[in-house]
């Protein structure tokens, strides 16, 4: 299948916006299906389309594993633990907050991953499409979003995105044992969801003995 390139690539800064700004309990879930869905088309014109239901397929999971490892948690019970979503590093708001240092780093991964999808070779894929470029976008502002981390969720956030960009770079790369890898690679957003799900799980029964009416 022919890439459309400037296709590719305003689908993938579309995916890219959502995962640098996304907050919130279910932003991995968001964090996750918008790079899923960013990368899908490119690994389908170059790999193929179990490459794209791979990807979408461990995107889909963190939805369904976060919630049921929150209940667990919930259900067994157990000592509190650390609340995943409070900010361990800084405030959470202001001019100058979380959203406002990922939309600056990410608008400077752009050229970062513009040069690399040109210059850098990434198995048998031409340097010279571009289609390296959606995978290193998505990359890029997961890695960022990492750097710039305010607390477990945010932590959460860039793993998951990151092993959904690492398992298209994967497909890409069309190395050996390529679905295996990859799977391997993109099975980090549903374990990062399971995580967090159950520390919040854990942490929420905190909260409501706290506040709870006299």
């Amino acid at each position: 299948m022919q890439a459309n390139e400037p296709l590719l690539a305003t689908i993938a800064f579309v995916a890219a916006v959502v995962v640098s700004l996304v907050d919130g309990r279910r932003a991995i879930a968001y964090a996750s299906m918008a790079a899923a869905l960013g990368l899908a088309p490119v690994v389908a014109a170059v790999y193929g389309g179990d490459a794209a239901l791979l990807l979408v397929g461990a995107a889909a999971s963190v939805a369904v594993a976060a919630p049921l490892a929150r209940l667990a948690a919930r259900r067994l019970g157990g000592p509190g633990g650390i609340d995943p979503s409070v900010p361990a590093i800084g405030a959470g708001g202001g001019l100058f907050g979380p959203r406002s240092v990922r939309t600056a780093t990410a608008v400077a991964v752009l050229p970062a991953a513009s040069w690399v999808s040109f210059n850098i070779p990434l198995g048998s894929t031409s340097t010279v499409t571009g289609v390296i470029f959606p995978a290193a976008l998505l990359g890029g502002c997961a890695s960022m979003r990492l750097v710039t981390a305010r607390s477990i969720n945010d932590l959460a956030v860039g793993v998951a995105a990151l092993g959904i960009a690492g398992a298209a770079a994967w497909f890409l790369a069309a190395g050996v044992d390529t679905l295996a890898g990859a799977a391997a690679a993109a099975s980090l957003a549903p374990a990062v969801g399971v995580v967090v799900g159950w520390l919040g799980g854990h942490h929420a029964p905190i909260h409501s003995v706290t506040h709870r009416p006299p």
